[in-house]
């Protein structure tokens, strides 16, 4: 519980930062919103150089450390956003807290491997990757609000409430992760670089599937696009952020999904949850928004947690680490993917993407990737 609440919060910091960077970024600057989208991209370029080293530092070093070390670099990368002057150092800086982000997602991710009962490590895993996509939808919720709560500052003093509140959480975080008990282990002499706790060769298919469904999340995410941020009740215009309404929904898959679908059913449980996405994406528009947003967090809560157990039983038992980071890495990269394009997509073009997306997501998984799962899973 420990842990997971620890990697709860890494993403609540993270996610608080994403609607907002790129307009707080590009009215600091002075460039268009266009242009600081960019960092999203060499935030995921971070992520992929340092991860083939991931066995390496998790192997040879204590677990517990390279965890809470990293979770301090991001701590002090998000600090760092308030001093950018240009964009050189917004890059930079986009590129170091990837680097740290997937430091610490990994060893989290192997710590809470190690102190679960090895008879209920599915189980774990998929509590694991439910509580990191409920920080991630806490994260964009709160930023939104933090955003729109303090309308009447100048949009200096907004991001910094927003950068407060971001290390606030990654602070409590680490005390979180200072916390877990773990089992005296001795260190492991490994391969500086592989794909070892990285990228699961079997489990490709899935992984592009998965990116396009976090792309659908990237695109919906950003604040460049402010009617997703409002809604209309009997002619009343109200501030409820897009992602407050998908977190209802969220939280409702789990029982939904408990009553409706027993035993192993992934083909089912995750053909809903493309329906479902696909069908809120087709009807997304300010008039409906509640209704949409409530769906994608329905369909996300169904077919999201599913990925995760589909790349599991696509590896080897030894590979568990490695199917996890993967699932981890493939969501960020779409995320990070569709946040870039909403800061070069205008409203309209914006909807249009998502519309094909969703459908894309669902043929997909029909065509593709469930018949390759069925041909190439080892348990």
């Amino acid at each position: 519980m420990r842990i997971c609440i620890a990697n709860m919060l890494l993403f609540v910091s993270l996610y608080m930062l994403f609607p907002v960077l790129p307009l707080e970024m590009a009215d600091r600057l002075g460039v268009p919103v266009s242009d600081t989208g960019v960092m999203f991209l060499f935030f995921t370029l971070g992520m992929f150089l340092v991860g083939p080293f991931h066995a390496y530092l998790v192997d040879a070093y204590k677990r517990k450390n390279i965890c809470m070390y990293s979770f301090a670099i991001m701590l002090a990368a998000t600090a760092g956003y308030a001093f950018v002057s240009n964009m050189t150092e917004l890059l930079l800086l986009s590129m170091a807290q990837g680097v740290a982000f997937s430091i610490a997602t990994t060893a989290g991710i192997t710590l809470a491997i190690d102190v679960t009962n090895p008879t209920k490590r599915s189980a774990g895993n998929a509590g694991f990757s439910w509580m990191v996509r409920l920080g991630m939808i806490i994260g964009v919720v709160l930023g939104i609000g933090l955003f729109y709560f303090g309308e009447g500052l100048s949009n200096v003093m907004q991001f910094k409430n927003i950068l407060y509140a971001s290390v606030a959480v990654a602070a409590l975080g680490i005390l979180f992760v200072s916390g877990v008990y773990v089992p005296f282990r001795a260190p492991i002499m490994t391969k500086v670089y592989s794909l070892d706790r990285f990228l699961l060769p079997r489990g490709w298919i899935p992984a592009l599937n998965l990116i396009l469904l976090a792309f659908v999340c990237g695109l919906i995410i950003s604040l460049s696009h402010p009617f997703l941020n409002s809604t209309s009740i009997s002619g009343l215009t109200l501030p409820i952020p897009f992602f407050a309404m998908v977190a209802c929904g969220f939280l409702l898959s789990l029982p939904i999904k408990g009553l409706l679908f027993k035993g192993d059913k992934t083909f089912r449980i995750m053909l809903t949850g493309a329906l479902l996405i696909l069908v809120s994406m087709l009807i997304l528009a300010p008039e409906t928004l509640i209704i949409a947003a409530i769906l994608f967090g329905l369909g996300l809560g169904h077919i999201a947690p599913e990925f995760l157990m589909m790349l599991v039983k696509l590896s080897q038992h030894c590979q568990r680490g490695t199917a996890n980071n993967t699932h981890l890495l493939s969501w960020e990269v779409g995320v990070a993917l569709g946040i870039a394009a909403a800061c070069n997509l205008d409203t309209d073009s914006l909807l249009l993407t998502a519309k094909i997306t969703a459908i894309l997501i669902l043929l997909f998984f029909a065509l593709i990737t469930y018949p390759y799962y069925r041909k190439m899973k080892i348990r």
